[in-house]
């Protein structure tokens, strides 16, 4: 009797899509993705060539314990594809004495016994080229720093076809087809694939395949965020290229940046995550991804540049490339991992909110234990279906 385990359809082939190839197919499972773009492409949620990995939780201390193993994960991979694929330049994180959100990323470096150091502004400032208010913190990790986006997803693909994992591109799904004895996909050509077990990592498009009662009291929401890269002059950049990731609880709302280098684009890359001014609330009206204005404009700018002048003179310069990345936001803004109510078949991972690159090596692992075993520790409680 043949020993093979069922097989496994993944809808999306984007960061987590690759993810759960690559563990799914890892333990044995047939696997068979379908994504609608390319390989590491542009249209969602994984551009931009570098993303933060920090160890430091503002938005819940339980995360700590999933950056860990993700951490584990993603240098177990690195070694065997012979590629470094986490940059440990470390992170420092700036915010008012009294600022709720930053207040809660140190407490969790606290509680969790993270490796960090806390200063005063002024001893921060005399470390990094950065213009902070007097009554402002600094705390520094320096086992965070940034993954590379492409050679992750690389290494994803790598070790996942290895395993035997079919990767297919070009294909879009128009819709799931539950019940019956097997789940299936319709796609776009009106072919049917039936399958064992689905697993649903759309991104920014998994509101158009899920009900969406499903997420709770209201629909998971997809924004639009734009990131830059500016070129300071010669005499700033060796300086800028010695940062750790940085990222500052400002009044004006949650700013973050890298390094100089070339990591896809010469120069300093930095992005706005959210505003709190409610005269700029434009970024947080939700877009279709089908229709969204992949142009970059001025008014998209405006806040970096204004960042620039108040904080952050050294990185001052001309604004060399800008890009549009969309988040996918439920309505508590935790990720969404667990079975679909409807049918526990399917497997929904959703909603990863602009903060979930760096778990990819966990949740990968995640979905696969949640296919396999039917649960998973590593999908926290506040990830269920029933907690959004």
């Amino acid at each position: 009797m043949s020993s093979a385990k069922p097989k496994v359809l993944i809808v999306g082939g984007g960061t987590m899509g690759l993810a759960a190839a690559w563990a799914l197919s890892r333990r044995g499972f047939a696997v068979e993705l379908l994504e609608r773009f390319d390989h590491v492409h542009a249209m969602g949620s994984h551009g931009g060539h570098t993303r933060a990995f920090r160890h430091a939780y503002h938005e819940g201390a339980d995360y700590v314990a999933l950056v860990r193993r993700a951490d584990l994960e993603w240098t177990g991979l690195s070694e065997r594809v012979g590629e470094p694929l986490l940059v440990r330049c470390g992170l420092v994180e700036f915010g008012a004495d009294d600022d709720p959100e930053f207040l809660a990323a140190t407490a969790a470096l606290r509680e969790h016994d993270v490796t960090h150091e806390s200063m005063r502004a002024h001893e921060a400032m005399q470390r990094w080229p950065f213009s902070l208010p007097d009554d402002w913190r600094a705390c520094f990790a320096p086992e965070s720093g940034y993954l590379r986006v492409k050679a992750c997803l690389d290494a994803f693909r790598r070790e996942a076809e290895a395993a035997g994992a079919q990767l297919r591109h070009g294909v879009r799904v128009r819709e799931l087809v539950l019940g019956g004895d097997r789940a299936r996909v319709l796609l776009d050509d009106g072919s049917l694939i039936a399958a064992d077990h689905i697993v649903v990592c759309a991104g920014a498009w998994a509101p158009s395949l899920l009900p969406a009662s499903l997420f709770g009291q209201a629909p998971a929401r997809v924004l639009r965020r734009v990131l830059a890269w500016t070129m300071p002059p010669p005499a700033q950049r060796a300086a800028l290229r010695e940062l750790p990731v940085w990222a500052a609880f400002a009044p004006e709302g949650f700013f973050y940046g890298f390094p100089d280098g070339d990591e896809g684009v010469a120069g300093t890359k930095l992005a706005c995550h959210n505003l709190r001014a409610e005269a700029l609330s434009f970024m947080d009206e939700p877009v279709d991804p089908e229709t969204v204005d992949r142009s970059v404009h001025e008014r998209d700018l405006a806040p970096l540049r204004e960042f620039i002048d108040r904080y952050f003179g050294a990185a001052r310069g001309e604004i060399v490339e800008a890009s549009v990345c969309l988040y996918t936001q439920t309505r508590s803004g935790d990720f969404w991992i667990d079975h679909h109510p409807d049918d526990p078949r399917v497997v929904v991972a959703a909603g990863f909110s602009g903060h979930g690159f760096k778990f990819a090596s966990a949740i990968g692992v995640a979905i696969a234990e949640l296919v396999e075993q039917g649960e998973s520790e590593l999908a926290l409680p506040r990830f269920r279906a029933a907690a959004h």
